[in-house]
């Protein structure tokens, strides 16, 4: 049943040609993946997945995610991303009194040295 202003209803849902529009484009989406995804392409894709879960599984059995958060919540951070405060070596040396940068550069070293034991399995 066509109305007077071009669209079509259908038990009660109206139909603009916009819509069929929208639903032709998807139809052409899939077609274009489904010539795109082969065997190879599902395998790359599946090793991946597999990589991003393995890595997301390892961060989150750790309080890296809740302490990384709560710093890059800190407002001084913001403050610091619209002015950064230029530190030359002295200033870099002065920082090493501070008791948060003491904590900082532990963890940051902690998790160098991680990654260079794990390098000893590859």
């Amino acid at each position: 049943m066509t109305g007077e202003n071009n669209t079509d209803k259908i038990s009660g849902i109206e139909i603009t040609p916009t819509d069929i529009e929208a639903i032709l484009d998807l139809a052409r989406t899939v077609g274009m993946l489904q010539n795109y995804i082969n065997d190879e392409t599902a395998h790359g894709i599946a090793r991946l997945m597999s990589t991003v879960l393995k890595i997301t599984n390892a961060v989150m059995s750790t309080d890296l995610v809740d302490v990384m958060e709560r710093g890059l919540q800190d407002p001084a951070l913001d403050k610091a991303l619209l002015e950064p405060p230029k530190i030359g070596l002295g200033g870099l040396l002065k920082q090493t009194k501070d008791e948060d940068f003491q904590k900082g550069m532990g963890i940051m070293i902690e998790i160098l040295k991680a990654l260079g034991r794990a390098t000893k399995d590859v």
